[in-house]
C-alpha cells in the first residue's frame, strides 16, 4: 500500500492515514501484520517513533517522530493550546449551534478522566449534520464517545453509533467506514521553536457522502483554526 506523504524533514514525517490501517501494532491483535508504520518506514527507509494515533476506521493526518528526542518534546505541548487537532465528521440529528462537551470520560481501567471536545455545525439538513470538531484533551475515542452520548452518534461509528443508521448509508451512500477525518493539524515543535500546519482534504469515500446529500463547497471556508 501506497501512503500520501505531506511532510518531511530531518524531525517528523506528516502522512495521510486512511481508514481500516492501526497506526502500529497492538498486542491485543497481534495477527494483524500490516500497519501504518511499517509501510511509511518502507517507503522513506527510516526508522519511526510513533507520536499520536488515529483509532482504525479514521482516516487522517498522522505524524511520526524521525528521533526518540523529537516525539518527547513535541509531546510536551500535545495537548497544549498552541496545537489544533481537527477533524471533520458527520452526526446525527440537527446540531444548531457552536458549543462543546466538557464532562469526563472513563478509561480502559474504569477511572473517569477530563475530556473537552469542541465543535462547529457547518451544513445541516436536520437529520444530519456536518461538523468541524477540535480536541482539547486525547481521550480513547473521544469524540465518539462525547458526540454518541448527546445523541449526536458518528454516522458510520460501529462501537458508539447507531445500527439502523449505519445501515442506511452503507445501503444509499456506499458508506462503509466511519463518517470521521483527521483534516487539520497544527503542532508546536520546540525543537525549531515554530508551528508546523497541515491539511488533507476529505478521502473520495467520505466527498461522495457529500456530493450525494447535496452540501456544497462552501462548507470549507474557514475550514480549520476557528
Amino acid at each position: 500500500m501506497h501512503i500520501n506523504i505531506i511532510y518531511q524533514d530531518d524531525h517528523l514525517v506528516a502522512v495521510e492515514k486512511p481508514s481500516g490501517l492501526f497506526v502500529h501494532p497492538y498486542k491485543a491483535v497481534s495477527n494483524e501484520k500490516t500497519h501504518l508504520m511499517k509501510f511509511v518506514k518502507n517507503q522513506i527507509g527510516k526508522y519511526l517513533y510513533p507520536l499520536h494515533r488515529l483509532d482504525r476506521p479514521v482516516s487522517g493526518i498522522v505524524i511520526f517522530g524521525l528521533s526518540s528526542e523529537a516525539v518527547a518534546q513535541i509531546k510536551e505541548e500535545w495537548n497544549s493550546d498552541k496545537n489544533i487537532k481537527e477533524y471533520i465528521s458527520l452526526v446525527r440529528g440537527h446540531v444548531e449551534i457552536n458549543g462543546e462537551f466538557n464532562f469526563p470520560l472513563k478509561n480502559d481501567k474504569g477511572i473517569p478522566q477530563a475530556a473537552r471536545t469542541l465543535y462547529w455545525p457547518l451544513w445541516s439538513n436536520g437529520e444530519y449534520t456536518l461538523v468541524k470538531v477540535q480536541l482539547k484533551t486525547g481521550r480513547q475515542h473521544q469524540i465518539r464517545r462525547h458526540f454518541s452520548r448527546r445523541m449526536h452518534q458518528v454516522v458510520g461509528d460501529t462501537g458508539y453509533g447507531k445500527g439502523i443508521i449505519n445501515q442506511h448509508f452503507r445501503e444509499n451512500f456506499g458508506l462503509a467506514r466511519i463518517f470521521l477525518h483527521a483534516h487539520y493539524l497544527k503542532i508546536f515543535n520546540p525543537m525549531i521553536n515554530n508551528h508546523y500546519e497541515f491539511r488533507s482534504p476529505l478521502p473520495p469515500e467520505l466527498q461522495q457522502v457529500l456530493d450525494k446529500l447535496g452540501v456544497g463547497p462552501s462548507w470549507t471556508s474557514g475550514d480549520h483554526d476557528v
